[in-house]
Parts: C-alpha cells; sequence; structure tokens
C-alpha cells in the first residue's frame, strides 16, 4: 500500500509540474471536430493496467475501426477485435473477482462470436447517439469504445469543463458505467450474475464526475490537450466517498484524418466499504497504427497448420477392426488413434460404424465417433450430432456444433434454436457458454435458421434472446423486424441494444 501511495503521490506531482510549464490562454482557440470519411479504417492498439494490493495484471489488443455514414450527418463506427491477458514477469494471472478483490481484467478476454462487432453512432462532435456491445471499464474509464473518443465544445475553444452524474456497480465489482451489466455476456462463464451476490443483491451508485480539458499543443498536422477528472460517489462510507477517483491524460487528435491519434489516461481510483479500504492505479492506452504494425494487424490471420498424422486406408481397416475387440484398453486405444489422425477417405462403411458407435456405453469410444462424424459425416450422419449434442462431456458439444456448421444441413435448425434455449427457461439472466457456439452455427446455417430462432425471440432468459438477435442481424429478413421492434423498448438494455442493431443491419441489407 505506502509504495503504492508513494507512486500516485509522484504521478500526481509530476503533472501538477508539467502543468505549471504550459499556458493554455496562449493558445488561440481552435474548432475540433471528427471528420471520419465513409470507408475509411484505422487500427488501434489497446492496453489496459491495473496495479492494486492484489498485484498487477494487464490486457492489451488490437481494434479494427470502421466508418460509415449515417443518415446526413453522424457518423457510424464499428469496433472489432479482442482483449487479451498480458503476462507480466513475476505477477500471478488473477482470474474472475471476489470481494475485497474487485473484477480481473482477464473478464475483458470474452471471445465474440463471427460477425459480431461492437457499434458506435456518434455526431462531429463525438456525442454518443448510439451504442451496441460496448463494455465497461473499470471505473473510473468509461466505456470501451467511448474512452477512445473525447467530446469536443460546440465552439471554438482552448478548454472546456463538464460535469455530470454517472451510475456505476458497487462492491465487488467497483464497475461502471452500471447500465453496461444490467445483464451482460461477460459473466457468462462465472457464479455470478447481475442482481445477486451471495443473499444480497447487487448495488448501484450514483457519483459526480468532472472532467476539465486544455488544449496544450496546435500543429498543422495534430492537437493536443491535457485531460483530468475526478469522480465522488455521493454514498459515503463514514466521511468518505465509496468511491473516489482521480485522473490525468493526454490526448493527440490528428486534424488531417480527424480521428484520434493517440490517448493517454492515468487514474487512482479508492474504494472504501465497511471492511475494505482499496486504491488501484488504472492505465490506459489507446495507439492509431501505422506503417508495417497497421498492415499487419488489418491483414487476416493466417491458417492454423494442421499436425494431425495421415491415417492410411490399411491402418484405418486395423483400427476399426480393434473397436470390435472385447478389451476394453484395446477399443479405447483404437478410438483416441482413429480421431486423432487424419482420414485420406471416410468411407460410408466407416461412417455407418461410427453412427452405432456414437451411441457405445464408452465414453472414450462414443466421443471418437462423434468427432469422426463432425469432421467427416455427412447429412445422412446429422441425427446422430444432434443427439450427441446432449452429450455432458467437456468439449464434445463443441467438436459437434462445428461438424454441424460444417454441413449447414437445413434440417439442423429447428433442434438447434431449441437447444440454444435448453436449460434457460428457469433463469432470467444466467448463460451458458455453449450459446454463442450455437448462435455461430445458427448463422452458418443461414436463412433455414430464421423462423426457428425467431420462435427463440419469446423465451424467458434474456441471454438467450440477446443471441437470438445476434443471429437474426446476420441472416434476418423483414419477416424478423416486428419481433425485434417489439424489443427494442424492453428494460434490458443489453437486449435493447441487440434487438436495435439487429434491425438496422436487417433494413440495410434488404433496403427496407
Amino acid at each position: 500500500m505506502k509504495n503504492i501511495l508513494m507512486y500516485s503521490i509522484i504521478s500526481l506531482a509530476g503533472v501538477a509540474l508539467f502543468q505549471g510549464s504550459l499556458n493554455a490562454e496562449e493558445i488561440t482557440p481552435i474548432l475540433l471536430r471528427y471528420a471520419f470519411k465513409p470507408g475509411q479504417t484505422n487500427a488501434y492498439k489497446l492496453e489496459i493496467e491495473s496495479q492494486g494490493e492484489s498485484g498487477r495484471e494487464a490486457t492489451a489488443g488490437n481494434f479494427i475501426v470502421s466508418c460509415r455514414t449515417v443518415g446526413s450527418n453522424w457518423i457510424g463506427l464499428t469496433f472489432r477485435g479482442r482483449l487479451q491477458q498480458k503476462f507480466i514477469p513475476g505477477e500471478m494471472p488473477r482470474m474472475g473477482f471476489g470481494p475485497g478483490y474487485g473484477m480481473s481484467l482477464s473478464a475483458y478476454s470474452r471471445p465474440s462470436l463471427p460477425g459480431e462487432s461492437k457499434e458506435l453512432v456518434i455526431d462531429d462532435r463525438g456525442t454518443v447517439l448510439s451504442q451496441a456491445g460496448d463494455a465497461a471499464l473499470p471505473i473510473p474509464l468509461g466505456q470501451l469504445m467511448g474512452s477512445l473518443l473525447e467530446k469536443f465544445p460546440a465552439e471554438p475553444a482552448n478548454g472546456w469543463e463538464q460535469a455530470q452524474d454517472v451510475f456505476v456497480l458497487d462492491e465487488p465489482l467497483f464497475e461502471g458505467p452500471a447500465g453496461s451489466f444490467f445483464p451482460s455476456s461477460r459473466f457468462q462463464s462465472m457464479p455470478f450474475f447481475p442482481g445477486q451476490r451471495g443473499q444480497g443483491a447487487q448495488g448501484v451508485l450514483t457519483a459526480r464526475q468532472k472532467t476539465t480539458v486544455r488544449v496544450k499543443e496546435v500543429t498543422p498536422q495534430t492537437v493536443s490537450f491535457e485531460k483530468t477528472l475526478s469522480l465522488d460517489s455521493y454514498l459515503m462510507t463514514g466521511s468518505e466517498p465509496r468511491v473516489s477517483a482521480t485522473g490525468h491524460g493526454k490526448y493527440v487528435f490528428d486534424r488531417a484524418a480527424g480521428c484520434p491519434k493517440r490517448v493517454e489516461l492515468e487514474c487512482t481510483t479508492v474504494e472504501v466499504t465497511e471492511d475494505l479500504s482499496r486504491r488501484s492505479i488504472l492505465t490506459l492506452r489507446w495507439e492509431m497504427l501505422e506503417g508495417a504494425e497497421r498492415e499487419a494487424a488489418l491483414a487476416p490471420p493466417p491458417p492454423v497448420p494442421t499436425e494431425k498424422p495421415m491415417l492410411p486406408a490399411e491402418q484405418v481397416s486395423k483400427l476399426m477392426g480393434q473397436l470390435n475387440s472385447d478389451d476394453t484398453a484395446t477399443r479405447q486405444i483404437a478410438a483416441r488413434e482413429l480421431s486423432g489422425g487424419r482420414l485420406e477417405q471416410a468411407t460410408p462403411e466407416l461412417l455407418r460404424a461410427m453412427t452405432l458407435l456414437a451411441n457405445d456405453s464408452d465414453d472414450t469410444v462414443r466421443h471418437a465417433a462423434l468427432t469422426i462424424l463432425a469432421n467427416y459425416g455427412t447429412a445422412e450422419q446429422a441425427p446422430a450430432l444432434l443427439r450427441g449434442l446432449h452429450d455432458s462431456a467437456m468439449g464434445i458439444t463443441t467438436t459437434i456444433l462445428h461438424g454441424l456448421a460444417r454441413l449447414k444441413d437445413p434440417r439442423t435448425a429447428a433442434p438447434l434454436a431449441e437447444f440454444l434455449a435448453s436449460g434457460q427457461n428457469d433463469q432470467q439472466f444466467f448463460q451458458s457458454p455453449r450459446a454463442n457456439e450455437v448462435a455461430e452455427t445458427l448463422i452458418k446455417i443461414g436463412p433455414p435458421s430464421e423462423t426457428p430462432v425467431l420462435a427463440v425471440l419469446k423465451e424467458k432468459n434474456i441471454e438467450t434472446r440477446v443471441q437470438a438477435c445476434l443471429v437474426l442481424k446476420q441472416i434476418g429478413t423483414k419477416k424478423s423486424l416486428g419481433p425485434l421492434k417489439e424489443l427494442t423498448s424492453y428494460p434490458s438494455k443489453e437486449l435493447s441494444e441487440a434487438a436495435s442493431a439487429a434491425c438496422q443491419a436487417i433494413q440495410e441489407r434488404t433496403g427496407k
């Protein structure tokens, strides 16, 4: 704690000295406007680091930001990318959260569906008009997409100030803005969902946030300004705010491109409850990638090489014979070798044998048979794969879903939609991690998925309905617009935004 306090004091002292050496009043007021060009694509690197009493951790990733025109004077930005936990020498990775520890940055490494993106619509001053898929960051960093943009004043200025109330989550998360969490798919693999914590309810705090921005340097190419902020919750713990934060940073704006070039923000957050006091230092950095780094970020990922050995036909015949052995160990060894290799050709005889073994009482043999059917089966084996979806073994469901996505058999769409909803009817928020994979499979099947997925919109579970919206966003037609529009005013922010984004995508695709 002493080291963290000393680090914070030194950092703030350095900023005060830097501010004292500049005179913002000498800079001529300047008009700042975003001017992302339609079709323009930029690449940014985002890094977030947290240093607190439980250790130091970091997450980073590249984001591709594409631009399109919305209406006559609005800018639509699409963010594609993901954060991944960074290894820090001497620090053990921390997973999840717990009382007194807050949210781990590893929680921001949730995989996304192919085609799923984060979307933001702004005006040329940076006012957020609509958003879909944004994620809340630790207090007081705001939201992921919004942290790249600064709201500019209406008139030319060399500085501006803003004060507003914000809503954040209480302990154990101390995250915000709170609206991003009701519900949030970030919790799909954790034994926690918003609205519950142990036997108590998750609280929302109202806080006053004040921001001051001063232009520090203007060149023909860029404008640099400095930002300071403070946040204090109205709720007090004794004589101290339950949550408070101070921060400072630098923002570099590319005048020619009309977009951010670099964002740096460092904050000290203090959280005080009846039984804990926690201080953490957070840093956030956005950096526009250029040259070779930009090209590498925009390049498609290289194909994953296969390392499985090719099994000759005679070896396959031998292994199939061993699967009929009365010795359990012999059958299991043959099953692993057969499913772990590459088949030059999956004969009808082999596929018929695997279809029978997909019901075998031996887990190893059964899972090997399902794996072979998923990788090499035809539409004839789709019913066997659908039955295997309900196998409780870890990993086999994913393998089967990949196989069904490969087959794209229209007959599997309705059972998959039922599988998406199964097990969720008695819970409003919790979602199984498998839901993303089921939705991805339905998207790949395409138009035949639309009708059965529309039925999923009527399920009780909100996360399941969000997944249905994501599917319809990709494959829906005007048939889906009516049911989706009914959900655009739903009380759940995540569901209403997912439905709105799906409607917009369908209307753009169909011209309706």
